[in-house]
């Protein structure tokens, strides 16, 4: 069986929908629908069967769709095997970044591997957690830079090895004339219950972060009148002096046209995260990656405590819920 077929049929089992494979892997549906239909008559049983204007896998195709699952990681593990009997990293790895982890980690990850696996090809891809996550799972990318807030977890998945990297502060963002950015100290979320907010969109990550923590630590709910889910965005509409964010420690730090303070009702943290397939963390790509990461997480937290480096150890794989993004 071809393992082209079965990787079809392993998505179709994810994702529900053949169009939704489609998209994924940037087939057409009619492409995918040939491959399966070549993949029943080559086992000889009826893999899918009719349900309205979808489909649905038959209890062969369920069978089918494990196995496909457990010869896709067994392929992987035999080339990363392989590939780690060579002198040195070499090959094409293709990785996802929120957009604040890529500021503040990505120039110096690039620089680092330039020097250390200069024969690593690296394709880098803007994507949130959670589709990053979806890709991950289907071998569009190889590895995700994630972001977990710790009241809002990520959901876990035990084909996936995750290993944190960064815990960092989530600081309140002002503008400069507003009277509670005058000095060092914390800022209550009391202070800012009249203010007028920015966030993501609604039933965004970031959007849900901001409605959390002023209903959790500062007993209101915030007006939220601006909406980005852009970071460079929302810094400049707090620097007009229009709104008030929560933005990471690493990205708000290095904004100088705006005021960032930690919460007085209590920190808020979270996590920058490194995924890959379990099948592949062994790879050498996927190590000179993770290596070059780790060296920049060091530098970017080493002037402030405001985040520090996490030992190198894999979480476990708890589905825990969704995912929030700044």
């Amino acid at each position: 069986m071809e393992l082209r077929r079965l990787r079809l049929l392993f998505e179709l089992s994810r994702r529900k929908t053949i169009a939704a494979v489609a998209a994924a892997l940037a087939y057409s549906p009619s492409a995918v629908s040939v491959a399966l239909a070549e993949l029943e008559r080559e086992v000889g049983s009826e893999l899918l069967c009719r349900a309205g204007r979808n489909v649905q896998l038959t209890a062969a195709g369920w069978r089918l769709a494990a196995y496909a699952e457990e010869a896709l990681a067994a392929e992987e593990a035999v080339l990363c095997e392989l590939a780690s009997l060579s002198d040195a990293p070499a090959g094409r790895v293709r990785l996802t970044f929120v957009q604040t982890p890529a500021l503040a980690l990505l120039p110096g990850m690039l620089s680092r591997l330039r020097e250390s696996a200069p024969q690593l090809d690296v394709e880098v891809f803007h994507r949130e957690t959670a589709p990053a996550l979806e890709d991950l799972r289907s071998r569009a990318v190889d590895i995700v830079v994630g972001i977990e807030y710790e009241p809002l977890p990520v959901a876990r998945h035990r084909d996936i090895d995750r290993q944190d990297l960064l815990h960092e502060q989530v600081l309140l963002c002002l503008p400069h004339s507003h009277p509670a950015s005058e000095g060092d100290d914390a800022v209550s979320l009391g202070q800012l219950e009249h203010m007028v907010w920015a966030a993501g969109h609604p039933g965004t990550g970031h959007s849900a972060v901001v409605d959390n923590v002023c209903n959790r630590l500062g007993g209101y709910a915030p007006e939220v009148r601006h909406r980005s889910d852009d970071a460079l965005i929302l810094s400049a509409l707090v620097a007009s002096g229009r709104a008030v964010t929560l933005l990471p420690a690493l990205f708000a730090i290095a904004m100088p046209q705006l005021t960032a303070r930690p919460i007085r009702e209590g920190p808020l943290y979270r996590l920058i995260f490194t995924a890959t397939r379990t099948a592949s963390a062994q790879a050498p790509m996927v190590a000179a990656v993770r290596d070059a990461l780790r060296k920049t997480a060091y530098a970017a937290a080493a002037h402030h405590n405001l985040a520090h480096v996490l030992p190198p150890r894999a979480t476990s794989a708890n589905c825990l819920g969704a995912v929030p993004q700044i």
